[in-house]
């Protein structure tokens, strides 16, 4: 009885020790002052990019003018070109993809494939390759997807592009949308 009595006594002490004493959270309103949601002020002013501004005249309604600051966009880009030449390893992966697919195996083929898209995601060489394979394995939605993508992407590449809608027209005639085939080699043929 007594064994319990001590056991109870040093379980609500390491209860206790653990929860300990802790102060009431601070109360952020109307007289304190203090804002949690600002940030801590710094020692040195902080930096920004390079944006060139334009200051031009514009007229308003009637005969004002005033000034109007336009700000030009930044001359980078978060997203890598389309014309990025290839990283040996997408090289690797594209070679490995096409023994695969001559091979017969279209799974893996398309495994190397996505691969290398996630590598390069903007190629639209990468893309319209996969589009092809996905048409081999009958999967015409998934193939007219990605031959989509990949014309948008090839927009400097009209040999490609050509490619991409005469490959769309296959995956729609063989979704039975004989129109929609029709349009996309028209598409096709006028491309220069």
């Amino acid at each position: 009885m007594q064994y319990r009595r001590l056991l109870c006594l040093f379980c609500l002490l390491g209860l206790e020790a653990c929860v300990g004493y802790q102060p009431p959270a601070p109360v952020y309103g109307s007289g304190s002052g203090v804002d949690p949601y600002r940030n801590p002020p710094s020692s040195k002013p902080l930096e920004r990019p390079y944006e060139p501004t334009v200051t031009e005249t514009t007229p308003l309604v009637g005969n004002q003018d005033s000034k109007v600051e336009r700000v030009e966009p930044p001359r980078y880009s978060r997203y890598e070109p389309v014309n990025k030449p290839l990283t040996p390893a997408v090289v690797a992966l594209i070679s490995q993809s096409e023994r695969y697919s001559r091979a017969g195996d279209l799974d893996a083929a398309v495994a190397r494939l996505e691969r290398a898209l996630r590598i390069t995601p903007r190629n639209p060489e990468v893309t319209y390759k996969l589009a092809k394979i996905r048409l081999q394995q009958e999967k015409p939605v998934l193939a007219e997807d990605l031959a989509k993508k990949a014309a948008l992407l090839a927009a400097g590449n009209p040999r490609l592009k050509r490619q991409c809608w005469l490959l769309i027209a296959q995956a729609r005639r063989l979704q039975h949308d004989l129109q929609g085939a029709q349009e996309a080699e028209i598409k096709a043929r006028q491309i220069q």
